[in-house]
Formats: structure tokens, C-alpha cells, sequence
């Protein structure tokens, strides 16, 4: 039914049902007011022509003792009817927004969503322009014994939206959202009983259906006596609806919030503090509403689209792509002095977060079943980070002696804040680069889900391009192993991975070019993974580099500050899973010493950073020629390899399971 269809139906009805068009003319001047729900914006509505819902009594005697109003028989004869298979669309006589539809059934059924979620699908694919939604019938239907649902104008009901509690999002096509909703809603049922929850579903586009669903625990709140709320779809998806105007005016941000407390399951998401820059003096411009505190340190917004700007913060430090760029942040900005720099930290929800994060270690062009994992892995690495500082436990993360220096580098690294913003950590470059629709479906859709192994909370990791094979977590940092993060092949045929930490299974594994996820991979699959930034870098899965005795030599005393003289021989003493080698022996004229683990060798051999250690040397006439596999530590979730699986079809679960061994993906909050 296209939008002009539904407009004419709505005219019609409007012009031969005079009290029906009085109420819509008076949608116009409705109070509204903002508030928000634990930081969340949210609006009230006072309409008191929606009493005959919010007051309606629903206990099975008042239902038995008066005629269904749903029901043909018992509906105004001047009230129009648009037939759709086994439904009859109507103009909803008390309408929340104009062009509110109600979808009654043809035949007097109990309201239930069991063996009509197809019927939902089919509406919101067929009803142009609008958001179909459903009342479970004790969760807002004011005729529990009559099947039906709502529809109204998208616009008045955005579901690509923050929540102050539980609800479980979903954006694929019919079919898979179909398969997704009927899971779901099979798990929140009880013995095969009607589900507690508020459905809204809508088309994107031809081919694709967003959907949200929010699990109820209570028909109405403990102030319903009091203050007359009784929430149904429209009041959790984002307009809470009052009948009179004390209750209008009693509506703030903790009675909102008692109110979802009492009615759904409430989640309390955490925060994170991110370290953003250093630098002498900190330029910043404050755009919206701010407050701050008496010393002018820490700046709180006020509003919702409230952010900040900070001037020539450093990307990709000591990297071949470092630059400088202005960036904006959601959340607070607070200054912390530290000697003689001044910190510049911005403390944000973790979703927000996130929201950046997938958007700035990848291109927002990415598959959605690419974001959606890497969004599942970044929040359980952050979450991860946050719960390792609250028991904070020291370690020894550096070995140096004349003969020996391993060092590692992670997230202890940080005393002033939780994580850093750049690739020591995760990039995150605030709201420049977080403004895309598929990046937030990403993030909708995975709200709160991270990996677990056992009860434990995985440490997730993820670099550029394995190379091909897996590395194991304790050949990059401290010496622990991690079940779920083992060596295999970057593939799913099953042939064996070769044992790569001997050194003659290593060179040819790296000289030849084993089939895998992230090889030959074609310009268009790079295009929407990476950063215009990150495709500098031509080569991600076999490369060389080439030097001369004396820029090697020079190189190494730069970057490691120890003169080893001329540089005669680099030997590989110990290689992790995927052929990385985490020990080198660099033999100079007037010094040799071994170097650990792979970022420190890294460093030293490279001005910016060697692509991975995964390398085999070969002497030149003139210096030396490494020849080398993946970029980065090859640890956990490999972009590249992920980028084409998520291409090739596989799902967010399914990527996720490949390169996390036996780990399970939990919803926390």
C-alpha cells in the first residue's frame, strides 16, 4: 500500500468521521516536553483523548462484560475499512500521531505476536513510509482479546535509537529477520505462553526490515494509581503518553526512569575514559550546552547533541599514516595536568564508544556482518581493559640486560585512563568518523553482547591481516595462554596448519602463498574495509622491504638507541604460531643482543613500523631483504580475512566463532 494510498485513506476517514478529524487537528497543539531516561532523550506526550487506552480495564471480567470495539459488528458504520488479506486497516478513532492506523483481525482472536510474525513482516514491507508495531496484551493492547496492531508515519518513531533498557535489535532482509524475531520471541515465551513484550518493525529499503523488540516484566508501574502511564509501544520506543495534564506535568527524568524500571529490564551501561592527547596547552572549542566544574577541568554536556572539538590530535603515532587532525567527541571533556603536559580525556558511554571505534579502525562502507563483529570484539576488549584496571594487578612486561631486551606493550601501559585513543589501543576518532546508518545498525543490533570463554570476559584482540595463520596471544604479551585464542589456519578447508615455529616450516609458509581468507583479496573488498589512510599500505598479505647495510644499521640505533655498529646478520631465535618471530638476535659490529616480542622488533627495524615480524632474511649484495606475512600481530580477529567471509556470506556468530576458538557470545546488559 503506497504512502499517497494510505494518506487518502486517512483524508477520507477524516472527512466523514467529524470526531476523529477534531482529535488529528488537535495532535497540533499537544503538549510536549523532553526529558531524559538515565541520560537517554526521551518525550512526553499529554493527550488526554488516549484515557480510553491508558485507563482501559483489562482484567478478564471488564473484557467479558463489554462488546470488543475491534470487532466489525461493533465498530461505527461511518468508520472506513481498507481490506488487507486477513486484516481490516483502519484509522485508529484516538490517534497517538497523525495517520495512526490500527490492523485488526478479520476474525475475534486473543492477541498474540505465536505464528503472526510473517503477518508483521508483510505490513511493514507493504504499508509504505510507516512502522508497524504491536502491543502484547499485557504490554499496552487495550483489546487483549481482539488480535490487531498499530502503525504509524516512521518519522514519529525512529527505532535506530538509544535505550534505557533491555531491548534486542535486529537489520537484515525479510527473511533473516523473520528467523531472528521467531528465535527470540520463542526463548522469551514460557512454556509456550504469549511472550511479555512491545514489537516495531519497519522497511528500510526493498530488501531490508529493521525490527526491535522489548521484553516487558510488568503491565504498568508502581505509580500507575498516582500518575497514569501505562506503557505501551509508543511509550518504549521513545513518547511517553499522559491523559491529563498533572500527570503531564509530574513527568521528569526520575519519574520516567521508575517508570521503565518497574515495566522493562533495565540496563546500566558502563563508561569508559579514553585518553585522547597530551600536549602543553589544549585547544578546545565547547559546541551546545556545557557545564562545568568550579575548577574549569571537566566539562559536562548538557544536551544530547552537545560535543567538543580538540585541536591537532596526532593519529597513528609513530606509524607510517601519523598526521594531525581535529576531532569532535560526544561526552565529557575533562583536563587532567600530568608534569608538564596537560591530558586531554573524554569519558563516554561505551556504545558511543564503540560507535567510533568500528568506524575508525574500519571503513563505515564495511558489511554489516563484518561491523557487527567487530563491534562484539571491540566492546569485549574495552569492557575487558575496565575490568582489568578495577583489579588491577601488577606485572613485569620488559626484560633489560647488555644481552636482552623483551618488551611488550598494552593497555597497563595507561594509569590516568581506562584506554588511549590510537592503535596502542583502539582507534577512536570520536564523532568524525561515526556518522554512518550501518555503523549504528552494528552497534544496535550487538548492544551489550560480548565473547565469553567459560565466565570469563575475553580479552579480544584483533590486528590488520594475519598473514594466513593465527598467532597465540602469549608470543605478543605477557606469557599467558588463552584458550579461545589458538593457532589455525585463516581459513575453513581444514587442511592443517604447518608448525610455524619451526623455522623451515616458517620460511616456506611466508616465501610461498597458502590459500586463505585474507588472500587475493580485490580492491573493492579493501575499499570498504579500510580507512583511505590505512590503504597506504599496498601490500597486506605477502611483502618485502629492502635495506642497505647503512640505513639498517642507522635505523636500529635510532629506533632501539644502541649503536650495534654495522649491522651483520638478523637471526631468528623463536617464532609464535603464525611464524612471528617474538625473539631476534641483531648481530652488529660492536654489539649483539636479542630483542622481544614482535611490536618492540617491529620498531626497531622500521622508522615507522615493520608490517608484522612474520618474516624470513635473506642477505642481499648490498644489506638485507625481508620478506614478510600480515600486518600487525595476527592475534584474534583478522579485518582482512573477516572483510571477505562477511562478504562471501557468513554471519556476524560465524566470523566471530572462526577466530575465537569455542567462545560464546553473551548479552551483559
Amino acid at each position: 500500500m503506497k504512502r499517497d494510498a494510505i494518506d487518502r485513506l486517512v483524508e477520507d476517514q477524516l472527512r466523514d468521521w467529524e470526531e476523529v478529524r477534531l482529535r488529528t487537528m488537535s495532535l497540533r497543539d499537544v503538549k510536549v516536553k523532553d526529558v531524559t531516561v538515565d541520560g537517554v532523550p526521551w518525550r512526553a506526550q499529554f493527550n488526554p483523548a488516549r484515557v480510553v487506552s491508558t485507563g482501559a480495564k483489562v482484567d478478564k471480567a471488564s473484557i467479558a462484560a463489554r462488546p470488543c470495539f475491534l470487532c466489525r459488528d461493533n465498530r461505527p458504520q461511518c468508520q472506513h475499512v481498507h481490506q488487507w488479506g486477513n486484516y481490516e486497516i483502519l484509522v485508529n478513532p484516538f490517534p497517538i500521531f497523525p495517520g495512526h492506523l490500527t490492523i485488526a483481525s478479520c476474525r475475534h482472536e486473543p492477541q498474540s505476536v505465536n505464528g503472526h510474525v510473517g503477518d508483521m513482516l508483510r505490513l511493514a514491507c507493504e504499508l509504505e513510509g510507516y512502522t508497524v508495531f504491536y502491543n502484547g496484551p499485557q504490554c499496552g493492547a487495550s483489546a487483549p482479546d481482539h488480535l490487531h496492531f498499530q502503525a504509524v508515519p516512521s518519522e514519529y518513531m525512529p527505532l535506530d535509537r538509544r535505550y534505557p533498557f533491555k531491548r534486542h535489535y535486529f537489520i537484515d532482509s525479510q527473511e533473516r529477520v523473520g528467523e531472528a524475531l521467531s528465535e527470540l520471541l520463542d526463548s522469551l515465551s514460557a512454556y509456550g505462553d504469549e511472550p511479555m513484550v512491545n514489537i516495531a518493525l519497519r522497511a528500510v529499503d526493498s530488501s531490508t526490515i529493521e525490527a526491535v523488540v522489548v521484553p516487558r516484566r510488568a503491565h504498568r508501574p508502581q505509580c500507575y494509581d498516582t500518575v497514569k502511564v501505562s506503557p505501551g509501544a509508543v511509550d518504549v520506543f521513545g513518547t511517553l503518553i499522559t491523559v491529563s495534564e498533572a500527570d503531564f506535568d509530574a513527568v521528569d527524568s526520575s519519574l520516567a526512569a521508575s517508570v521503565f524500571n518497574d515495566v522493562a529490564f533495565v540496563s546500566h551501561e558502563l563508561s569508559v575514559n579514553v585518553g585522547i592527547m597530551s600536549a602543553p596547552e589544549i585547544q578546545y572549542e565547547l559546541h551546545g550546552s556545557f557545564e562545568s566544574d568550579a575548577e574549569g577541568a571537566e566539562f559536562r554536556p548538557l544536551s544530547s547533541d552537545s560535543y567538543f572539538t580538540l585541536k591537532d590530535v596526532t593519529i597513528g603515532v609513530d606509524f607510517h599514516w601519523q598526521r594531525k587532525e581535529n576531532q569532535s567527541f560526544l561526552g565529557k571533556l575533562k583536563l587532567k595536568k600530568s608534569g608538564d603536559l596537560t591530558l586531554a580525556l573524554n569519558i563516554v558511554p561505551v556504545e558511543d564508544y564503540l560507535t567510533s571505534v568500528i568506524s575508525s579502525e574500519m571503513s563505515a562502507d564495511a558489511s554489516l556482518e563484518l561491523l557487527k563483529a567487530h563491534a562484539v570484539i571491540s566492546r569485549s576488549w574495552v569492557l575487558a581493559q575496565i575490568c582489568h584496571k578495577a583489579s588491577a594487578s601488577g606485572h613485569v612486561d620488559m626484560l633489560d640486560t647488555p644481552e636482552e631486551r623483551v618488551k611488550w606493550y598494552d593497555h597497563d601501559d595507561h594509569v590516568d585512563f581506562d584506554v588511549c585513543a590510537d592503535d596502542h589501543c583502539q582507534r577512536y576518532q570520536g564523532i568524525t568518523r561515526a556518522s554512518r546508518a550501518k555503523v549504528r545498525s552494528a552497534i544496535l543490533s550487538t548492544w551489550g553482547e560480548v565473547l565469553m570463554y567459560g565466565d570469563e570476559l575475553c580479552d579480544a584482540r584483533f590486528s590488520k591481516c594475519c598473514g594466513g595463520a593465527f598467532e597465540e596471544f602469549q608470543y605478543c604479551w605477557e606469557p599467558r595462554r588463552h584458550d579461545y585464542l589458538v593457532a589455525a589456519r585463516d581459513a575453513v578447508d581444514g587442511a592443517p596448519l604447518p608448525d610455524l615455529t619451526v623455522e623451515a616450516n616458517a620460511r616456506e609458509w611466508i616465501l610461498g602463498r597458502p590459500d586463505a581468507f585474507c588472500a587475493d583479496v580485490d580492491d573493492s573488498i579493501l575499499a570498504q574495509v579500510l580507512n583511505n589512510y590505512d590503504r597506504e599500505t599496498v601490500n597486506f598479505y605477502r611483502w618485502t622491504v629492502d635495506y642497505d647495510v647503512d640505513e639498517l644499521s642507522a635505523i636500529v640505533r635510532e629506533r632501539s638507541g644502541i649503536d650495534f655498529g654495522e649491522i651483520r646478520d638478523l637471526v631468528p631465535l623463536a617464532r609464535g604460531t603464525s611464524g612471528r618471530i617474538y625473539r631476534l638476535k641483531i648481530v652488529g659490529s660492536k654489539r649483539t643482543m636479542i630483542v622481544g616480542k614482535e611490536l618492540e622488533i617491529r620498531k626497531w627495524l622500521s622508522r615507522s613500523h615493520l608490517y608484522s615480524s612474520a618474516f624470513v632474511v635473506e642477505r642481499t649484495l648490498h644489506g638485507f631483504r625481508l620478506h614478510g606475512a600480515g600486518w600487525g600481530h595476527g592475534v584474534g580477529l583478522c579485518q582482512i580475512g573477516a572483510a571477505v567471509m562477511g562478504e562471501r556470506g557468513f554471519n556476524y556468530r560465524q566470523i566471530l566463532s572462526h577466530y575465537f576458538k569455542d567462545a560464546e557470545i553473551r548479552s551483559i546488559y
